[in-house]
């Protein structure tokens, strides 16, 4: 039974900060159907202002008609991650695209490309196994990857912004569920982020069973890792959904990109100061004698770190900012070498006259 639009008119007036009211808004979501959820989305936001965000993966087929009927005007975003299965991917997701007449179609990519940046990690004495040092790990990224932690940051999240920021989008849909990974189980139909779009998931509560049998009903064309995901022993199935597409190198297992997780609030005086991915960072250049005091300095006070050059990462210099190091401590911005002594209190050598 469709649900009645009415009874959600206040769902489509102007964003609510009260909880009640937010939770009302959820719990007529939870009723409404995949199709409506959508179409509610797009009444609150506008349909130039709302994204669906795909990787072509294995069940991107069931949002893809979803908003094919809900809304076929909304932008269809696809994020070009350079890795050994996105041309494969694209390629699908073209013919997919044709398939359910989605017309509006962008792809978002990194600046660099995956020989530049591993040459770059590499300069700085980062590996694709290097990880945050177990002792640190409740301060500094909770045993993250730091090599994977990075890429991600380069070739998802970042080009991902820099889209939302040229489109102005107000809310990023996908086709995330419980089930996948742990975060998920606790996402709501609606959320919205501080200092970035809202996030709609209009399959939150979909099993792999409903989508196998929307993708049968639909006639979508099978993605080409369908059958083996299908078809693999139950002991191999590392989550409680397994419908997935398997990209190794994207992220560890059961650990989130972050492009669907909850953007983290700022605490900083200036909300438009750029938040890394990893708590503390140094950005800046190899041979650089204000980078090496300051690697140094937190070194002999025992702050662990992790160094990202400039040449990747100037998404993490302020606008403004003409010097390097850029320093980051508990993912705040302190600034270049005078201002990292001024806040640990020690005296600076270099910029004394």
């Amino acid at each position: 039974m469709a649900p009645n639009l009415a009874f959600g008119s206040s769902f489509i007036e102007e964003k609510k900060d009260d909880d009640n009211d937010t939770t009302a808004d959820e719990s007529f979501l939870e009723c409404a159907s995949a199709v409506d959820r959508v179409r509610m989305t797009v009444d609150r936001f506008g349909s130039d202002s709302v994204v669906l965000l795909t990787s072509f993966g294995v069940q991107s087929g069931v949002m893809l008609s979803i908003v094919a009927e809900a809304c076929p005007d909304v932008r269809v975003l696809f994020i070009d991650t350079q890795g050994p299965s996105s041309q494969r991917d694209l390629d699908y997701g073209r013919k997919l695209l044709d398939h359910v007449g989605l017309k509006n179609f962008s792809v978002a990519k990194a600046d660099v490309t995956r020989e530049e940046f591993q040459h770059g990690m590499e300069e700085v004495g980062i590996s694709p196994n290097t990880r945050i040092t177990p002792e640190d790990t409740e301060r500094n990224g909770g045993g993250k990857n730091v090599f994977q932690a990075l890429s991600q940051d380069v070739f998802k999240v970042t080009p991902l912004k820099k889209e939302c920021e040229a489109l102005n989008v107000q809310c990023l849909l996908s086709g995330v569920r419980r089930g996948q990974t742990s975060e998920r189980d606790h996402f709501k139909f609606l959320q919205y982020n501080e200092g970035g779009p809202a996030k709609g998931h209009p399959i939150l509560d979909w099993s792999d069973t409903q989508c196998l049998a929307f993708l049968s009903l639909k006639g979508v064309p099978p993605h080409p890792e369908l059958s083996n995901i299908v078809n693999a022993p139950k002991n191999f199935r590392r989550s409680p959904s397994f419908l997935r597409s398997h990209r190794p190198s994207d992220r560890e297992e059961g650990r989130e990109c972050g492009i669907h997780v909850q953007e983290e609030k700022k605490s900083s005086k200036d909300s438009k100061d750029p938040v890394p991915a990893l708590p503390n960072i140094v950005v800046g250049k190899v041979k650089c004698k204000f980078c090496i005091a300051a690697k140094e300095l937190l070194g002999d006070l025992g702050i662990e770190y992790v160094e990202a050059p400039v040449s990747l990462f100037p998404h993490l210099i302020p606008a403004g900012t003409k010097t390097v190091p850029v320093v980051y401590l508990d993912k705040q911005l302190i600034g270049g070498y005078g201002k990292l002594c001024e806040h640990l209190n020690v005296e600076d050598t270099l910029n004394t006259k």
